[in-house]
């Protein structure tokens, strides 16, 4: 059976400038705003905001990384003063982690100014696109999780 390739190098290229946009997206600081959160920084920072009982184990599993690598991430973000880890009063043996002001801060900002950018994306495509372009972004993170 034959595949109609009409069209699928320029696929392949936009996908792979779409990854490359994740990958550097990742990495660097936001632009504007002096927290410098990282994407991967302000989704560890918005998941202990979500928890209700945020330990390490817990964030890990919600951010679908290992208890080692969630460590790392949430000393880091304490270094930055942006969490503050103690003791549950019910269980000394569990570490609970808990946003400090700056840290709720710098969250809310960073992600004020990402909506701000898919408000200004969203607002150019025409309203007629816009139910088949989010059944495809969902299309397209089935397909990324599936990697």
């Amino acid at each position: 059976m034959e595949r109609d390739d009409s069209g699928f190098s320029d696929f392949l290229h936009a996908w792979d400038e779409l990854m490359g946009a994740v990958v550097r997206a990742r990495s660097r600081g936001a632009s504007g705003g002096d927290n410098g959160l990282t994407l991967p920084q302000a989704l560890f920072l918005g998941i202990v905001r979500d928890l209700e009982r945020p330990t390490v184990g817990a964030v890990a599993a919600a951010a679908g990384v290992a208890s080692p690598t969630a460590t790392r991430m949430l000393q880091h973000l304490e270094r930055k003063g942006m969490v503050h880890r103690h003791r549950a009063e019910d269980d000394e043996r569990v570490t609970l982690i808990a946003l400090t002001p700056r840290g709720d801060r710098a969250e809310r900002e960073w992600w004020e100014r990402v909506r701000g950018h898919q408000r200004r994306l969203f607002s150019a495509i025409p309203t007629e696109l816009r139910p088949r372009l989010i059944g495809m972004l969902h299309d397209m993170r089935q397909v990324i999780d599936d990697l």
